[in-house]
């Protein structure tokens, strides 16, 4: 898997960007049907874009058995978030101004990044 987003990254991003929090049997079952991956296949890609921070999973405790949720995690790629928390502590401190700006860049990276991906996938349609 490559470090920035593949498009099968994109298709799920998409997906929980539509349809919003979604239960992980239903993602793999998205993923099998209309993205073509075996099951196998799928829960490793979920696997991955969980590792990575592109999605989180949740437990829903309360429900018997217990069920998985799969939510959207952040689309600015670890590696700029390290980045900027690197060039922040070469500074010695950090400020709250410089904490605040760097969250701000976040921010508006992850609103263009899910522009985009929506754009994209209207397009495909």
């Amino acid at each position: 898997m490559e470090k920035s987003f593949s498009s099968l990254e994109q298709k799920i991003i998409s997906y929980l960007c539509t349809y919003g929090n979604t239960k992980e049997t239903d993602l793999i079952t998205y993923g099998v049907q209309k993205l073509g991956l075996s099951e196998g296949g799928m829960i490793k890609l979920i696997d991955e874009m969980e590792f990575t921070g592109r999605i989180k999973r949740i437990l829903h405790k309360e429900l018997m058995p217990a069920v998985s949720y799969v939510k959207q995690g952040s689309l600015v790629p670890l590696e700029l978030e390290l980045q900027a928390i690197s060039d922040s502590s070469e500074l010695s401190e950090a400020t709250d101004q410089q904490i605040e700006m760097i969250r701000e860049i976040l921010d508006k990276a992850e609103t263009i990044a899910k522009k985009r991906m929506k754009s994209e996938t209207n397009g495909l349609d």
